[in-house]
């Protein structure tokens, strides 16, 4: 008993005062990394497709563990407001709006580093919003915008007009812009493929043989939805009418249609597909100078003409002229005897 005792007021006075030093110390780094972390959520909106999943990307920084956090995904605008809440290590799903029921979750393993990030599944246009990010007993929130549309694909209202042999562009873009280069594209001509992007690659197995090596897509364009179509050294069985479509946009309504003419070389205006009229109006300037060219050769000819009959009246007749020898026969046969024509 006696040693307890002296253990005892040996551990008070210092081993207890450096103990409880040590404690307090080892507390202050992660109170101080609460204190000056921030929540980040993406500034820019997140767009997808209806039925995609996606991630609304939200994280602490610098990252602390929020395994033991109330984590809140809210929206603001909807009764309930609450999407997903995540308390006391689980997901409380009695508060959550219903139609978000069985389509939202949080990553659990990237908790214990900030990540608050939050997937829903199978979106729908009305998911469409400004989604809340909170964790109360840190006080830190943030927002990120949803963006979920069905985007229109737009072909031209104007047929595209080239001549053969020329190359030629045959427009077709999504509005609003979106980033297709994930998704399948097809272009196609009386139920023929033309081209088809499938995979982050063009798939060319089942392309009609008239368009082998003839076609591209723009992929560097492709991340702002435009899916045009350039077609290379254009003949006469390439005419008709195309359609450009995206098959994951269900809709029939968001089909681009483009009606493509091709003219003949001596018809056609020379590198097709421009409003350029110039050659045109070259060809009219042309035929004008040539008329003018004619009416001013045919003008100084007459002049000259004239010039010439002027001076020869005024010239006195001379017997070496070769030009004026019938006009002296006339002029002298009162004064010479007439010729003997008998021989």
């Amino acid at each position: 008993m006696s040693s307890l005792r002296s253990t005892v007021s040996v551990l008070h006075p210092e081993i207890m005062m450096e103990f409880i030093i040590v404690v307090l110390l080892s507390s202050l780094p992660a109170v101080g990394v609460t204190a000056n972390s921030q929540l980040i959520c993406s500034h820019q909106p997140i767009t997808a497709l209806p039925g995609d999943d996606v991630i609304l990307p939200c994280h602490l920084e610098p990252p602390i563990s929020v395994s033991d956090e109330t984590v809140e995904w809210t929206r603001p605008d909807l009764d309930p407001k609450y999407i997903h809440l995540h308390q006391d290590g689980r997901f409380i799903y009695k508060t959550q709006n219903p139609s978000y029921n069985l389509r939202t979750g949080l990553f659990m393993d990237g908790l214990m580093t900030g990540n608050v990030s939050m997937k829903i599944s199978k979106v729908k246009v009305s998911d469409t919003g400004r989604y809340q990010c909170a964790l109360p007993s840190l006080q830190k929130e943030a927002s990120i915008q949803l963006i979920v549309r069905e985007p229109k694909v737009i072909g031209s209202d104007k047929p595209v007009t080239v001549t053969v042999g020329d190359n030629v562009i045959l427009p077709c873009q999504l509005e609003p812009p979106f980033d297709v280069t994930t998704l399948t594209v097809e272009w196609t001509r009386d139920g023929k493929y033309v081209h088809v992007y499938r995979s982050r690659k063009d798939y060319l197995t089942d392309q009609d043989e008239n368009f082998r090596n003839r076609t591209s897509l723009f992929y560097e364009e492709m991340i702002r939805g435009n899916i045009s179509l350039k077609l290379t050294n254009v003949t006469e069985l390439d005419a008709g009418s195309y359609t450009c479509s995206v098959p994951k946009l269900e809709s029939q309504v968001w089909r681009g249609f483009i009606n493509l003419t091709v003219e003949p070389v001596e018809n056609g205006n020379k590198g097709g597909q421009t409003d350029d009229t110039s050659g045109g109006t070259g060809a009219i300037t042309g035929i004008a100078l040539g008329v003018i060219a004619v009416i001013a050769i045919v003008a100084v000819a007459v002049l000259m003409k004239r010039r010439k009959i002027t001076g020869q009246q005024r010239e006195a007749p001379r017997d070496n002229d070769a030009v004026t020898i019938p006009m002296l026969n006339i002029n002298t046969t009162t004064d010479c005897a007439t010729p003997n024509t008998t021989g």
